[in-house]
């Protein structure tokens, strides 16, 4: 409960908020345009692997522009107005591509929501980063856990506005709901540095490395400029050397020269989020595909929400003090893969409610705990940057995921075998993340080693 107080009567509600409403469009979106796909495939003439195309466009654009986003994040006076446009753009892509008239402009616009929604969680969650410390993690899954609310409430609403407004329409409608998340970016806070890190005791430019910090290393560049200056002036030989010397430093101090097998987490990254724009992109044609009406689908699309939701803010809550991101994550990587190979194997309605819910929890919570074991590993003052780095990968999982599970689907003219495709990736999954589980960070082998030698023998 005091947790819950702290978040309420801090700066990071507003934060949480916004991620709520974006995340619920995002995956709304998707879900929406599942409900349509046959609609817009006789409309604009598409198929399955067009649509693939298009929704791993979207996916990859939510991802890959964020290293540009968080290095324009660290200008202050551009913070606002990128909350803003990313608001906007979300909007704006999705009523346009119910104008959208041949499969090329619904591309374009679909890349315009995913950019949209980009700009606006990736500086939702980097603010989220200086405002909540201590309980980032349960702010971070209850502002993610809006994909849930996203995956049941907006399919329901494109369902009921399919028949008297069809597919544009609905899309039209469907815009001018999600353009609430405007409103709420306008109204954050964006001036928190100074009064939030104050406030948790958090020093924003500090090193965890035992080595020189980066403040060292410059002015040593810049004693070693200036010496070499006097001894030759106008010779850039000793810049040359001032340089070289800068950017091996940096290498040194960077957190994939001291932790090398963290480099997997972008294997990982990958891999996982293939299986998460597949999943998420055609489990309603897949079920839709086995003869089950289209008020069922509904119903599991309500598990799945269900599902996710509860992951998302149960695995901010766990991860918050019990239990380490990256065990739950290897947890839920083994039941994902069960849930997928039972869906294949049993064509049944009530088994498909069960493993659409265990699937959701486990594709849900682990988009959650990805995030928060790069920041757990990585030094404090470089998470944007790998938090950035990490997103970039993602996109081109994203992309991937979505356009082979469609061309999958189109070769074998069953969505199923774009399901039976996704245990297999899941297993890469896996392996990739027992091998960080195996190797962890230096420093807490050091101080475990330094714990056992510190203990005194009693015998």
């Amino acid at each position: 409960m005091g947790n819950c107080y702290e978040i309420i009567s801090s700066p990071s509600l507003p934060v949480i908020v916004c991620i709520f409403l974006s995340a619920s469009g995002h995956v709304g979106i998707i879900k929406a345009i599942g409900f349509y796909i046959s609609d817009i495939n006789i409309d604009l003439k598409t198929t399955p692997t067009d649509m693939g195309v298009a929704l791993g466009l979207l996916n990859t654009v939510f991802f890959v522009p964020s290293p540009i986003i968080a290095a324009l994040y660290r200008y202050h006076f551009l913070r606002r107005p990128l909350v803003i446009s990313g608001a906007c753009l979300q909007t704006l892509g999705v009523a346009f591509l119910s104008l959208a008239t041949s499969k090329a402009q619904m591309i374009i616009f679909l890349s315009m929501t995913g950019f949209g929604i980009a700009t606006l969680i990736t500086c939702c969650i980097l603010t989220l980063h200086h405002v909540a410390q201590e309980n980032y993690n349960l702010c971070y899954g209850l502002g993610l856990s809006g994909y849930g609310a996203g995956m049941v409430l907006l399919p329901i609403v494109a369902e009921f506005l399919r028949h008297p407004y069809g597919w544009r329409g609905g899309l039209l409608i469907i815009s001018a709901l999600i353009a609430h998340t405007i409103p709420c970016a306008v109204g954050m806070r964006m001036k928190f540095a100074e009064v939030s890190t104050q406030r948790n005791g958090f020093k924003p430019i500090e090193s965890s490395s035992t080595g020189p910090s980066e403040m060292d290393i410059r002015e040593e560049g810049e004693a070693t400029k200036c010496h070499g200056l006097g001894l030759s002036e106008g010779d850039n030989q000793y810049r040359h050397v001032d340089g070289f010397r800068r950017f091996t430093n940096i290498l040194r101090e960077s957190d994939f020269y001291k932790d090398p097998v963290f480099t997997l987490i972008f294997g990982v990254d990958f891999a996982f989020y293939m299986v998460y724009s597949g999943w998420h992109s055609f489990l309603v044609p897949h079920v839709l595909q086995r003869g089950i009406s289209v008020q069922k689908t509904i119903i599991l699309t309500f598990s799945g929400a269900v599902g996710n939701t509860l992951s998302r803010c149960g695995v901010g809550a766990i991860t918050n003090h019990q239990f380490k991101p990256i065990d739950v994550y290897i947890l839920a990587t083994i039941l994902n893969i069960g849930a997928l190979l039972v869906d294949v194997l049993v064509v049944n309605y009530y088994v498909m409610l069960v493993t659409s819910c265990i699937s959701a929890m486990s594709v849900g919570g682990r988009a959650v705990v990805t995030t928060l074991i790069e920041r757990e590993r990585a030094s404090p003052d470089k998470f944007d940057v790998i938090y950035s780095l990490a997103r970039c990968t993602s996109g081109g999982g994203m992309f991937l995921g979505g356009y082979l599970g469609g061309l999958v689907a189109d070769t074998f003219s069953s969505f199923n075998a774009t399901f039976t495709m996704l245990p297999i990736i899941d297993a890469v999954v896996l392996i990739l993340i027992l091998v960080m589980k195996c190797n962890p960070k230096p420093d807490d082998i050091g101080n475990f080693q330094l714990r056992n030698v510190s203990t005194p023998d009693d015998g």
